[in-house]
């Protein structure tokens, strides 16, 4: 099998970010600009670069591969930063991790800002009319992503002590590849489950939130179990709730629900904005189970 067999084809493109990549990836079939994109992330010219697939639950936006197909770096796209992130990924990678961050003075390696400068002053007689189309589009793309964007909200990757929480060690040994901790703010694609926290304190915080992806809310993820200051207990959303942010997933919720009713938790009885729970024991009892149905949760047919 070919290395670049693990291009990651699902991307969710109702995320200005994600056109970004997208739009940014079809620019590398156009020679002068990956030259000069490589070239200012200190890397080969001739080397491929193309979004990868999930690793181990960590999923850099692009991977950089040498004519061999030899892994030479990973590169990070954010219209803003995000240093908790990249600090994770060059924990665990052994090759470069280069950050393209949105303006430059937020510290990347690159700058979606200096991206969208060099498109600008690209001379387009000297494009085929394909070419000059893809490089107007990615600039736009740039721009319009770059004036939308509203910073950070709010959420942060799970510390190394909640990493070895019990509920924690054990979903990330079941869910395998499906679960991703290292998802920024971006929610996480249809068919996987991203864990992160609204906890702050980055390292010291004890929070753990499990969601997937939801087309109903503002953040298009929804937790769907979490974990909030290090208790014994878990939570759970509503029925209703549930209801609301999955609605192509009933059946899978409904299952859900019959889980959770067999193991003494009736959420059918709450309010949405409730967080009914469970002692962190029951919960571990029927792990087996709920993980089944957590991927459930998470795919849409």
């Amino acid at each position: 099998m070919s290395q670049t067999d693990d291009t990651f084809v699902n991307e969710d493109l109702g995320k200005s970010e994600n056109r970004v990549n997208v739009a940014l990836f079809g620019m590398m079939q156009q020679d002068c600009f990956r030259q000069w994109f490589l070239t200012k992330l200190d890397l080969p010219t001739d080397a491929v670069v193309y979004p990868p697939t999930n690793m181990n639950g960590y999923r850099p936006d692009l991977k950089v591969v040498s004519r061999g197909e030899c892994t030479l770096a990973w590169i990070e796209v954010e219209l803003g930063t995000d240093e908790c992130q990249l600090a994770r990924y060059r924990e665990v990678f052994s090759d470069p991790v280069k950050a393209v961050w949105g303006k430059q003075s937020d510290g990347g390696d690159l700058s979606l800002e200096e991206i969208a400068k060099y498109l600008d002053a690209c001379p387009r007689k000297d494009l085929s009319p394909q070419e000059a189309l893809n490089t107007e589009y990615l600039y736009k793309m740039i721009r319009d992503g770059l004036d939308g964007h509203k910073g950070s909200l709010g959420r942060d990757r799970v510390s190394d002590k909640m990493r070895k929480n019990r509920l924690v060690v054990v979903l990330e040994e079941l869910l395998d590849d499906r679960l991703m901790f290292e998802f920024g703010n971006q929610p996480p694609p249809i068919g996987y489950l991203k864990a992160d926290t609204t906890e702050a304190g980055g390292t010291g915080n004890q929070g753990f939130s499990l969601r997937v992806y939801s087309s109903k809310a503002t953040s298009k993820t929804l937790a769907v179990m979490s974990i909030s200051g290090g208790r014994e207990k878990v939570y759970f959303p509503s029925l209703v709730k549930l209801k609301k942010y999955l609605p192509e997933r009933l059946d899978a919720v409904e299952c859900y629900a019959l889980l959770l009713l067999r193991m003494g938790l009736d959420i059918s009885m709450y309010s949405e904005r409730a967080r009914p729970s469970l002692p962190l024991d029951t919960v571990l009892a029927e792990l087996d189970d709920l993980a089944l149905c957590l991927v459930a949760l998470a795919v849409i047919e």
